[in-house]
């Protein structure tokens, strides 16, 4: 390692000498987060699976992408339902707001 006197820099100098320090180091890390990603991958392959597999990261809901029947409807146009997932409809947040209760709205 060269040794710099850093108190003999300029300002300037001293801000760039960091930045490079910095990235130089962003960079180190970020190899070796891909040198460990390719051993996780090679041992992974190694037992006929995925690093998704190993570490359960592909996990879908059981219930995504099915269409849950409907909990909810609106008495005032009866084509607006509501299963009771994701985020309320606004004719249902509208009544709510009006003092109604949720039961109300139960098929």
């Amino acid at each position: 390692m060269s040794n710099i006197d850093v108190q003999n820099l300029s300002a300037d100098e001293l801000k760039k000498l960091v930045s490079d320090a910095e990235q130089a180091l962003r960079d180190r890390n970020q190899n070796r987060v891909m040198e460990l990603r390719r051993e996780a991958e090679e041992l992974a392959a190694e037992l006929n699976t995925t690093v998704a597999d190993v570490f359960g990261l592909e996990k879908t809901s059981k219930q995504a992408g099915k269409k849950l029947p409907p909990k909810f409807i609106n008495p005032a146009n009866p084509s607006q339902t509501w299963s009771g997932r994701g985020k309320r409809p606004n004719w249902l947040v509208d009544e709510l707001n009006k003092g109604k209760k949720l039961e109300d709205f139960q098929i």
